[in-house]
């Protein structure tokens, strides 16, 4: 007896193709459990295409594949249309912040079948402007273009550190700059290469950059490198990505519920690993905005 339906909503860009095989395999074993899967593939059709499906209650959860850029698309297209239902993640992309925040697991086909077991979790989400969201992480620095100019050949092939090597190039060309941060109302100010704020334990493909991050502390997580010497980076970066800056020169570390961040124009800015808005951005912690299947 078919007792739900739910919405399956994927890149087949995202990643690799395997989606497309995936669907003969989950599609069984949900209708087994009382669900009819109905997909949707963002390459052919838009968000705007399934919304009167959603806004009329057709569906009773949804279901996403695709990278962290394809899930922040269509988590800010729920919330901005107050869409209040259960949201699994098939994670296709090259990083999978959320995903391994939330510590589903890293094959797509068993986190396919995480939403079965029905559990949810209620997440925060990072407030944009008041008009944009991330899930994961929100950063800051002259060689952030490596996050959204990386080939997707070499993203499939190495993944994360395809981001890292490319990078690398740039590090000589690391130029300082001002930073202005307002947190939770007291000002602040640095010579920063980098600031980065997440909602969990992982950036960039690093799932304990942020151990004492979590997605429902009602709080954000923010790091900020300070200028130094090209030798030093490498170092910095490099214990940054294991976890081990809490007591490192050169890095500093706050948790609060809104930021107001100023700097240069023309500074790159990324959300979820793609571009985003100039500075100055004003940002807060909306908290458990989004319900989660984990």
């Amino acid at each position: 007896m078919i007792l739900e339906r739910y919405l399956l909503i994927y890149n087949r860009a995202s990643g690799s193709d395997s989606i497309n095989s995936l669907l003969t395999e989950i599609v069984p074993v949900y209708q087994n459990h009382g669900i009819v899967l109905t997909p949707f593939c963002l390459n052919i059709g838009n968000k705007d295409d399934f919304l009167p499906l959603l806004k009329n209650s057709e569906f009773n959860a949804i279901l996403i594949s695709g990278g962290d850029g394809s899930i922040r698309s269509v988590l800010g297209f729920l919330l901005d249309n107050d869409i209040d239902l259960p949201v699994g993640i098939l994670p296709a992309g090259t990083c999978n912040d959320l995903a391994n925040s939330l510590g589903l697991p890293r094959n797509m086909k068993e986190a396919a079948f995480v939403p079965l077991k029905n559990k949810k979790l209620a997440i925060d989400v990072g407030i944009i402007n008041d008009n944009d969201y991330f899930f994961s992480s929100c950063a800051g620095g002259y060689f952030m273009p490596a996050t959204y100019n990386t080939p997707v050949s070499a993203k499939k092939n190495i993944k994360q550190f395809a981001y890292y090597f490319k990078a690398a190039t740039k590090f000589t060309s690391i130029k300082p700059f001002d930073l202005s941060i307002v947190i939770d109302g007291t000002l602040h100010k640095f010579n920063a290469i980098m600031f980065a704020l997440g909602t969990g334990t992982q950036i960039a493909g690093f799932n304990n950059i942020l151990n004492e991050a979590k997605l429902t502390d009602g709080k954000l997580d923010l790091f900020i490198i300070e200028e130094c010497s090209y030798m030093e980076l490498p170092t910095i970066l490099f214990n940054i990505f294991v976890g081990q800056f809490s007591n490192q020169k050169h890095v500093r570390y706050f948790q609060a519920e809104s930021f107001y961040i100023d700097g240069p124009l023309n500074l790159p800015i990324v959300f979820d690993g793609e571009k985003g808005e100039r500075l100055p951005l004003s940002i807060e912690v909306s908290k458990k905005r989004i319900t989660l299947f984990v």
